[in-house]
This record gives structure tokens, C-alpha cells and sequence, in this order.
């Protein structure tokens, strides 16, 4: 169906359905922007959500409201608007357990760690398999915490058998091993390094090619400053020009490999939190999103 049908569609709703004060009209409202949401015309599901008058609705209709609301914003990945309306539905609702499950995620994924592990550990589990969803979003925070203790206690829940959880489950476990096993490379024993040896310190940051390209320019203009300084002396232009270089060069090769440190560390933390959001977010869909 295209966009111009939809708005006929809205423009009907809006001569038909806004001018009746029918006890129903909430519901036709709701269901008309669910239908919207579910053929992923946000936008338009949206308009009908906020042309919506909430000063008569009741506790529940306002969980629904906030419900699809917050989905809405979830899936036009406004995530920060989407844990809001989500974490507002109460428990009496029908959507309480898929709001609180996602809700905590969308704090996840914007990097809330704490405020995500707080609703993580109050998440509703009426059931065997929702405690052992609430265990697995738990450690997930964890290892993006790097609370390696916390993220064994929780795994003990794990069961491995369950077709939604059992791939990410091995996985979490996968990059507990592999965060547990990071070098811990120094910022200051690279530059030390590079300043013994220009370059060095970006080979021990884990990018030789790099230090390679580093040394190469500092040995020739090293030499070429020696040849002056040899041939023409210390107060010559060739020997202060090939100086300022070889100073310039040689300062940047040590400031390169402490940088490179960081560089190298902030890849590998982005890589593996990426991963484990990435697997956070699959047993929500597989489980909840029915």
C-alpha cells in the first residue's frame, strides 16, 4: 500500500472517528496505529498516537499508549524516547513484560549501564524461561561492564538448551573468555619504546605496518641531519632544517604509538560490545516480540 493511501486512510479516521465521542474510540484509534505499526509506517502511526486525547483515558489505556508509543520510537531507533514510554507501563498491563525486556535494552544499547542493570535486575520472570532471559540480559550488561565475577555468578543459569537462548548463550561465553584474555598494552611503555627505537612502540600496540611507516621517515632524516651537521655544521640551514624535521617526526613517532595503545584498546572493546548487544537483542526478538 503506498504512502498517499495511508493518508487517505488518516484522513478518514480523522473526519470519522475524531468527531464521534464513542466509548470505543480509544480502541479504534490504538488499533488503527497498531495496523500502521505492523505495515512500518511509523510516521503515520505516530500522528494518530499524539492526535490521541489522554485527559479521559484510563491506567490501562495509558499503558497501551505508552506501549506503542515506546515501540514506535524502538523501531525508528529513537531509543532514548522508547525506554521512557516503555519503562512507564505498569504491571497490570498486558505489555508489561515485552516493555520492561525492551526498554532495559534500549538503555543498554545508549550505554545507561547501571540504570540498565537496576531494571534488569527487577525484570518480571513468572516463568523458567523468562528467569533464565532475565539472567542472560544481566550477564550480557555485565561483560559490558567488565564484571567478569558478576557475569560467572549469573551464567550459572544458563541452561544451554533453550532454541532462543542456547547460540547466544555459548556466545556471552565466547567473549567472556576473549575480554578476560586482552593484553594489557601501556600507553607509556609504547612511547618508551618508540623513543628508544622510533616505531617500536607501535609494533608492541599490535600495528606493525604502522611502525614501520613511522621509522622509516625518522632513519632518513636522522641521517640526512647527520650529513649536515658532518658536512656543513651545526648553525647550517641544512642541518637545522633536517633537525626540525627529524625532531618533529621523531616526537610524533612517540606520540603516535601511546595513541595507538588507546586506538587499539577502544577497537577492541567497541568490536566486543558490539557483539554482545548484538546477542542481547536476539532472545528479546525470538521470545517477546510475538
Amino acid at each position: 500500500m503506498t504512502t498517499s493511501v495511508y493518508w487517505i486512510l488518516l484522513a478518514g479516521w480523522l473526519l470519522a472517528g475524531r468527531a464521534s465521542a464513542q466509548p470505543s474510540a480509544f480502541s479504534q484509534e490504538w488499533q488503527f496505529a497498531h495496523y500502521l505499526a505492523d505495515k512500518e509506517e511509523v510516521d503515520e502511526a505516530s500522528f494518530v498516537l499524539q492526535s490521541i486525547d489522554t485527559r479521559q483515558l484510563s491506567r490501562p489505556q495509558l499503558d497501551s499508549l505508552a506501549y506503542l508509543t515506546g515501540w514506535l520510537a524502538y523501531s525508528g531507533k529513537s531509543l532514548e524516547l522508547a525506554s521512557q514510554h516503555l519503562l512507564s507501563v505498569s504491571s497490570g498491563s498486558p505489555f508489561y513484560i515485552k516493555s520492561q525486556y525492551f526498554g532495559a535494552y534500549c538503555l543498554t544499547f545508549q550505554q545507561k549501564l547501571d540504570a540498565a542493570s537496576a531494571v534488569a535486575r527487577q525484570l518480571p520472570a513468572p516463568d523458567s524461561t523468562l528467569r533464565e532471559l532475565r539472567a542472560f540480559e544481566e550477564a550480557g550488561i555485565a561483560l559490558l561492564q567488565r564484571q567478569f565475577q558478576r557475569y560467572d555468578t549469573l551464567r550459572q543459569q544458563f541452561r544451554y538448551s533453550s532454541y532462543a537462548l542456547s547460540a547466544e548463550e555459548k556466545h556471552l561465553d565466547s567473549y567472556r573468555t576473549g575480554l578476560q584474555a586482552q593484553k594489557r598494552r601501556s600507553p607509556a611503555v609504547a612511547g618508551l619504546l618508540s623513543a628508544v627505537v622510533p616505531g617500536l612502540g607501535k609494533l608492541y600496540a599490535g600495528k606493525p605496518k604502522q611502525g614501520i611507516a613511522a621509522f622509516l621517515p625518522v632513519l632518513t632524516l636522522g641521517l640526512l641531519t647527520w650529513e649536515g651537521y658532518r658536512k656543513d655544521g651545526p648553525k647550517s640551514l641544512r642541518f637545522l632544517g633536517f633537525g626540525s624535521l627529524f625532531t618533529l617526526f621523531y616526537g610524533g613517532a612517540i606520540w603516535g604509538s601511546t595513541l595507538a595503545v588507546h586506538v587499539q584498546r577502544d577497537q577492541f572493546n567497541r568490536t566486543y560490545d558490539n557483539k554482545i548487544l548484538f546477542d542481547m537483542h536476539i532472545p528479546l526478538r525470538n521470545l517477546l516480540n510475538r
